[in-house]
């Protein structure tokens, strides 16, 4: 089975429908006058692709509405919070120079935590050969020397 390289190709994703249509055009074109108006007058009328705006627009009318309830003091609204906009930062170009500094800062950092732990860890290890191995200082009485 082949499989065209067009099916994967989403630069223009109407393609398949476009030349779908494409196709029907050619057939239609290629029948006799009579019988393609016959078909055409027998299938439905397309859909319209929007609402068609109204040439007229109504007009705007303003109604004050008697409330009530309203003592006449002053109208207490929640404020809502207003969205602040901040500009988004461009960030600039950086010479390649700048970028291998910055690489080599980074690195040395990576390479003293590295150093730093297993300085650490060998520290550590070496406590407990010392403990294991020598004996205390000062033993208690009647206690065996480690």
């Amino acid at each position: 089975m082949e499989i065209k390289s067009t099916q994967f190709d989403m630069t223009n994703p109407f393609a398949p429908l476009q030349q779908r249509v494409n196709q029907v055009e050619t057939v239609l074109r290629q029948m006799p006058p009579a019988q393609r108006e016959q078909l055409l007058a027998e299938m439905p009328p397309p859909m319209p692709m929007h609402r068609p705006a109204t040439a007229i627009e109504p007009a705007v009318t303003m109604v004050s509405v008697k409330v009530e309830e309203w003592d006449g003091g002053p109208v207490v609204q929640r404020a809502a919070s207003t969205p602040v906009l901040r500009p988004r930062r461009i960030a600039r170009h950086i010479p390649w120079q700048w970028r291998l500094i910055v690489a080599g800062i980074r690195l040395t950092r990576i390479v003293r935590k590295s150093a730093k732990q297993q300085m650490k860890q060998f520290n550590k290890l070496q406590r407990q050969m010392i403990r294991r191995v020598l004996p205390r200082h000062k033993a208690m009485r009647g206690a065996r020397a480690r």
